[in-house]
C-alpha cells in the first residue's frame, strides 16, 4: 500500500492533511473528495488527539485510473478493454499459496495481553450517524476453517467499543460467518485477525467472492505472480501479511459468553444506515503494526465509483467468463458504477436462438459470484457498449416494451443491510429480494425486420475520419 501511495504522490494525486479530527472531519473530507470524478488520495497525519506518525489513507481507489493501476491494468484503456484484460488474467490464473516468513515490517511493534489499547489508534467515526468508531471497512478479516484448515479473508466492518473490545458484523451467507458458526457450534471462540492497510491486490482478493475452500491468499498470489509473505500471529497462529500496516488479533466469543454489545448503525454501501442488532464481543489479544502505520480508510460512500478496489471491473470479467461457458454470443458485461457496487449488471449479447437473452439473465441471477443483492439485469444487443450508459439508455427506450420485456424473479439472495426489506420480512429473518430482468434487445423472432439505426456504419465512419482527421488535430 505504501508503494501505491508513493505512486500517487509522484503523480501529483495525493493531498496530505494534518490536524483533522477523527470524529467526523476525516469522514466528511473523504466523502467530499470522493464525490469528485478525479478526487485525490488523502493522507491524514497528526490526527486530533494523536501524535504524529499514526496516519490514515483514504480514497485510494476512488478514481477509474487509480483503480485500474492498482489492479495492474492500463489506466487509460477503455473500460470494456480493462474487463477483457482482467478476464485473461483470471482465465490463466494459477493459485500460489502464501509463504510463511519469520520477520516482516508488521512485527516492528507488537503488543499483547492487557497492554493492548485500540483507543491508541486514530480510528475514525466515518459517518454523521454511525453508532461509533469503525476500524473497517478498509480491512481484511482473517479466519481459518476448523475442519479443513484453509484460510479465508473477507472484508467486514469492525466497531471499536473500548481499548480491548470490538464487534464484527457478518452478513448471512458470507464465508467468514460460516466459519465462525463452526467454532460456535463446538462451543469454541473463533480466532480472528483484522488487517488494516495491505497491498492493493491482496485487499482486492479479500472483497471478491472466491469459491468456498479456496484461500484468498492463494488467489492473491496468483494475481501478483508470487506468494504473499505471511507471519504467524502471536496469539491466534493465523497467517498475517508480513507487509501489512496494522493487525488486530482476537477471539470472536460464542453467544452468551459475555453480554452482546450494541453494533451500529453504520453507513453502508447501499447508501443508507444499517442498524444491525447487538453482536457477541470480540476480545482483542494483540495489536501489531509497522513504524508510522497507515490505516486504510475505505468507508462506504454514495459516490460516483464503488469504494472497493475496481470491483465493477473484476465482477464484470468473472460474470463474462461464467456466461461464456454456455453462451458464445456474449459481447460484453458491465456492473454499473455509482449507487451501489451490486445493484445492476448490463450484458451485451449477439442472440443466437430464441430465448437466449432470458437464459443469459437467469444464469446471472443464479450465480454465487453475481446474485448477491442484484436488483437489475439488463440484456442488450451486441451493437450496444454496456459500459456506455448513453447507449444503454437508448436501448432501454427503443428496444424494451415493458409489458413483455420485463420479468420479475423472486426469492433471491439478499442481506439484512438491504434498506428495502419490509419490517415484516426483517423480523422474520427473510432477507430475500426480487430481481428485474429487462430485455432491452431486439425481439429475436423479428429482429431482422427491426428498423435500421441512423448510426453511420463503422467502415464509412472510419474512412471519412481518416480523410479529415488532420483538420481536427
Amino acid at each position: 500500500m505504501r508503494a501505491f501511495i508513493e505512486r500517487a504522490r509522484a503523480d501529483g494525486d495525493l493531498v496530505e492533511l494534518e490536524g483533522a479530527d477523527w470524529n467526523l472531519e476525516i469522514g466528511v473530507l473523504t466523502e467530499w473528495q470522493a464525490s469528485l470524478t478525479d478526487g485525490p488520495v488523502l493522507l491524514f497525519d497528526r490526527v486530533k488527539g494523536y501524535a504524529a506518525g499514526y496516519r490514515i489513507a483514504t480514497n485510494l481507489y476512488t478514481s477509474h485510473r487509480r483503480a485500474a493501476l492498482a489492479l495492474a491494468l492500463p489506466g487509460e484503456a477503455p473500460r470494456l478493454e480493462q474487463v477483457r484484460l482482467w478476464r485473461e488474467r483470471e482465465r490463466n490464473l494459477q493459485l500460489i499459496p502464501p509463504r510463511e516468513v519469520t520477520t516482516g515490517p508488521l512485527l516492528e511493534h507488537v503488543t499483547t495481553g492487557d497492554k493492548v489499547d485500540l483507543l491508541a489508534l486514530p480510528v475514525p467515526q466515518w459517518h454523521e450517524h454511525d453508532g461509533g468508531r469503525y476500524l473497517g471497512t478498509g480491512c481484511m478479516v482473517v479466519t481459518r476453517d476448523p475442519d479443513d484448515g484453509w484460510v479465508n479473508l473477507g472484508t467486514e466492518r469492525g466497531q471499536v467499543h473500548d481499548g480491548q473490545t470490538l464487534t464484527i458484523y457478518l452478513s448471512p451467507g458470507r464465508h467468514t460467518a460460516m466459519i465462525r458458526q463452526k467454532y460456535w457450534e463446538r462451543g469454541e471462540a473463533c480466532p480472528v485477525a483484522i488487517i488494516c492497510g495491505q497491498e492493493p491486490l491482496l485487499w482486492a482478493a479479500s472483497n471478491f467472492p472466491i469459491p468456498w475452500g479456496v484461500s484468498e491468499y492463494d488467489y492473491a498470489g496468483g494475481l501478483r505472480g508470487a506468494p504473499v509473505d505471511v507471519v504467524k500471529g502471536p496469539t491466534t497462529g493465523l497467517p498475517l501479511p508480513a507487509t501489512a500496516e496494522l493487525a488486530v488479533e482476537g477471539l470472536m466469543l460464542p453467544p452468551g459468553t459475555k453480554p452482546d454489545l450494541p453494533e451500529g448503525p453504520f453507513g453502508e454501501w447501499t447508501g443508507y444506515y444499517h442498524p444491525s442488532k447487538p453482536q457477541p464481543p470480540v476480545k482483542v489479544t494483540s495489536i501489531l503494526h509497522r513504524d508510522k502505520p497507515i490505516l486504510q480508510g475505505t468507508p462506504p460512500l454514495l459516490t460516483p465509483l464503488d469504494y472497493a478496489l475496481g470491483r465493477h471491473i473484476r465482477r464484470s470479467a468473472v460474470t463474462w467468463d461464467i456466461l461464456d461457458r454456455d453462451f458464445p454470443g456474449v459481447r460484453g458485461v458491465w456492473f454499473m458504477e455509482g449507487g451501489t457496487p451490486y445493484g445492476g449488471v448490463i450484458v451485451a449479447i449477439e442472440q443466437k436462438w430464441a430465448g437466449e437473452a432470458m437464459q443469459v439473465a437467469l444464469k446471472v441471477a443464479s450465480s454465487y459470484s453475481t446474485a448477491y443483492l442484484l436488483r437489475w439485469i439488463i440484456v442488450v444487443d451486441e451493437d450496444i457498449d454496456p459500459t456506455d450508459w448513453h447507449q444503454v439508455s437508448w436501448a432501454l427506450n427503443t428496444r424494451c416494451e415493458p409489458a413483455d420485456s420485463i420479468q420479475i424473479v423472486n426469492q433471491l439472495w439478499g442481506s439484512p443491510i438491504d434498506p428495502r426489506l419490509s419490517p415484516e420480512k426483517r423480523a422474520a429473518g427473510d432477507y430475500t429480494h426480487s430481481t428485474a430482468i429487462v430485455l432491452a434487445c431486439k425481439p429475436y423472432h423479428w429482429k431482422a425486420q427491426f428498423p435500421r439505426t441512423i448510426c453511420t456504419s463503422p467502415a464509412l465512419l472510419e474512412s471519412i475520419k481518416n480523410k479529415w482527421r488532420s483538420h481536427f488535430e
